[in-house]
């Protein structure tokens, strides 16, 4: 079991050793509490006092300096910003260039980030393919902006990589491949460097979209918290596949619950874990809804909660399309963005069922809020608007939800992709 914000808790193994793990980004520092070996008779106790000393220290917690971030997408490359306490942010500055970056992830324990092409295969100038660099930590939280420094580049056996997720123990890398509709795994090395593609996925399947379901479009692949589980969204297909991880043979497997299925139409799009856990939110870019399911880490099913719409309208409006979702830290809310629309939606969470409830829409001040991120403290949310080249930020009320620009934006081009510098993190012990 394990429950991160700031820090976390994790029940670990059959003694039952209760660890606090609280951590700060953007420090590289770890302060750990170990808790006493716990019997089983006062375990749901000294779990709810350590719950409560957690929330208790996310709540009041402010960061100490102003965190790094990065932005992909469709510009010339990768930038790097920083963003203050105010939500004012750095000028971006390109730190490796790169034809159609439009998506990265950072490897969970190493100074390696993990950047998609966006091209076909055959692609003359950049063919489809996934690329390391390493960056230097300790020039960044030095107040420094270093160029990335590209370690190598691996061809990806599927057109229109638009998505990469790396393992917990950064021993994999996952590609979802858009037009081709399949998924790529790459083995890592222990230095963070991409090997060969060990195996490629082929999705089936359609939808009643004759324009953008004639076929499989794999667009985002998700670990869950143990690594076993990968969970792919095809747009195409209206399903997530689940998969296991096969380490031995380096590829990806189907589970014993291979599907779930989505209402004809709804296009899902992308993913994202409740810090429980026990919920996953899948946003329907077609159907322009949000799906709260429920999750078995034990056999790999999900299970439908409920729908909700991500639009007051209550159905898609013209030209519009859902993008990206993000889960508060806190658990307590879950955002989702509208391209067209130009909103993102606030959903109240129900913490006993996971299911949803729209609360409110709000305006991202630009157009096609294709991707945004919310800070590790839970207390900023960038909103980036591909089509007007910018980044805005806004204050987020902790106990509502509800979000406030703050007067501030950045203006780099075409982002779709933001992530935060954060601390590697290691298993607790």
């Amino acid at each position: 079991m394990a429950v991160d914000a700031f820090g976390g808790l994790r029940v670990l193994g059959n003694d039952y050793t209760l660890e606090i793990a609280l951590r700060y980004p953007p420090f590289p520092m770890e302060h750990i509490f170990l808790i006493r070996r716990i019997t089983m008779k006062s375990l749901l106790r000294t779990f709810a006092i350590a719950a409560l000393f957690c929330a208790t220290v996310w709540s009041q917690a402010e960061p100490l300096q102003a965190q790094v971030f990065w932005i992909a997408g469709y510009g010339p490359g990768v930038y790097a910003s920083r963003l203050q306490r105010d939500g004012s942010m750095a000028e971006p500055k390109l730190v490796a260039e790169q034809k159609n970056p439009s998506f990265l992830a950072l490897h969970p324990k190493l100074d390696v980030m993990y950047v998609v092409t966006e091209t076909m295969r055959d692609d003359r100038d950049a063919p489809a393919a996934i690329v390391a660099y390493r960056f230097d930590r300790e020039a960044y939280l030095d107040g420094k902006t270093p160029e990335l420094v590209k370690m190598q580049s691996e061809k990806v056996n599927g057109d229109v990589p638009c998505h990469v997720a790396i393992d917990p123990t950064g021993k994999f890398a996952v590609v979802a491949n858009y037009v081709s509709g399949s998924v790529s795994v790459f083995p890592l090395g222990d230095d963070g460097s991409l090997q060969r593609e060990s195996g490629t996925i082929q999705h089936r399947g359609s939808g009643p979209n004759a324009e953008r379901q004639k076929g499989p479009n794999a667009h985002c692949s998700l670990f869950d918290a143990t690594g076993r589980w990968v969970l792919v969204a095809d747009l195409g297909a209206d399903r997530v596949f689940v998969y296991e991880l096969d380490k031995d043979k380096k590829t990806l497997k189907p589970g014993p619950n291979p599907a779930f299925e989505l209402p004809p139409g709804s296009g899902p799009r992308h993913l994202a874990f409740h810090p429980s856990g026990k919920t996953v939110y899948i946003i329907n870019e077609l159907g322009m809804t949000l799906t709260a399911a429920a999750w078995d880490g034990a056999t790999g099913k999900l299970e439908t909660i409920s729908h909700e719409s991500t639009v007051p309208e209550g159905k898609p409006t013209p030209g519009g399309s859902t993008a990206e979702v993000i889960v508060h830290p806190s658990g307590r809310f879950v955002y989702g963005s509208n391209r067209g629309h130009n909103t993102i939606a606030i959903f109240a969470i129900n913490q006993s069922t996971g299911g949803i409830k729209r609360i409110d829409n709000f305006d991202t001040l630009g157009k096609t809020p294709r991707n945004f991120r919310i800070d590790p403290f839970g207390q900023l949310l960038l909103a980036e608007n591909q089509d007007s080249d910018t980044v805005y930020s806004f204050r987020i009320d902790s106990a509502t939800g509800m979000v406030k620009p703050t007067g501030y934006s950045i203006r780099p081009l075409k982002p779709a992709c933001i992530k935060f510098l954060m601390e590697p993190q290691t298993s607790l012990r």
